[in-house]
């Protein structure tokens, strides 16, 4: 009885593994798209926080993620330290390490080799569903990662995301702009004003404002593959001057862990939108 066991624990052991190299395989070289049915029909991936809170859920919400991948994008990743423990008959849960090498802008040529853009792990937990062992869940874990670098130079790139508000006008159409553009290593992310991107509300509060417009801009740089530490210059407007010690000190907490600190220019300005007390834009330098 011992050796059916340690034979069926072994067996799930390999499945696992093989599914691990499987999800790889198939970003890397396949279809990414094809990644979702390596997952349950209810499986989940996430990149919880600090990362930035993505999270798919469901088989077709696991396609249409992995399948929005630019076909511009080459990677390859270096699977290893894949440790995979059977909890039950039909459970198991691994860790692995992954190492990954990423460019955008890919023309089909060679690239010449350059320095790891991820190196993180994956914790997963698998479930046997009519015999066959899928993902149930797979969290990401990236305690070192970097910006995309981008092949070539002077390309332009529209940057969009649904984390920041991008508001149609009273006729439906969209106002004549990106969020972002992308050229070579730099941002340059259009003025944010203080809407929440889910709700679409405007805070009364001044300070709620400007935590939600620096949110906003954020949003629009870690889209591009940066974070708040990326951001180089920012220009602050303000609808009442009378508003400006509290921005600061607003201001001043959320970029209080970045060094150097932002160039600024502040201004005051009227504001078009009705409510608005105060937007502001940004550039970044991504790597």
């Amino acid at each position: 009885m011992d050796h059916l066991l340690a034979e069926h624990a072994e067996h799930a052991e390999r499945a696992c593994e093989r599914l691990i190299l499987d999800f790889v395989h198939r970003l890397d070289l396949g279809e990414p798209a094809s990644v979702a049915e390596l997952f349950t029909e209810d499986g989940v991936w996430e990149w919880p926080p600090p990362g930035d809170g993505r999270r798919s859920e469901g088989r077709e919400a696991l396609r249409a993620y992995f399948g929005a991948r630019p076909s511009d994008k080459l990677s390859r990743r270096i699977m290893s330290n894949i440790r995979v423990t059977v909890t039950s008959e039909n459970t198991a849960e691994a860790t692995s390490y992954f190492t990954t090498y990423r460019i955008e802008g890919w023309d089909g040529g060679m690239v010449p080799a350059g320095a790891p853009v991820q190196v993180g792990h994956y914790e997963d937990t698998f479930r046997r569903v009519e015999g066959r062992w899928l993902l149930a869940s797979r969290t990401l874990r990236l305690p070192f990662g970097g910006p995309t670098p981008r092949q070539g130079r002077g390309a332009l790139e529209a940057v969009r995301t649904d984390r920041a508000p991008f508001v149609r006008f009273a006729d439906g159409s969209e106002p004549p702009l990106s969020q972002g553009v992308r050229v070579g290593p730099f941002l340059f992310a259009s003025g944010q004003g203080p809407l929440d991107p889910v709700t679409g509300e405007l805070p009364a509060d001044f300070g709620a404002q400007v935590r939600q417009v620096l949110a906003n801009v954020e949003a629009v740089v870690v889209a591009a593959g940066g974070d708040r530490t990326s951001i180089t210059r920012c220009t602050c407007y303000l609808a009442d001057p009378s508003h400006f010690p509290q921005f600061n000190a607003v201001y001043g907490e959320f970029f209080a862990d970045c060094t150097p600190l932002p160039a600024r220019t502040t201004v005051v300005a009227g504001l078009v939108r009705e409510g608005v007390l105060v937007e502001v834009d940004a550039v970044a330098a991504l790597g």
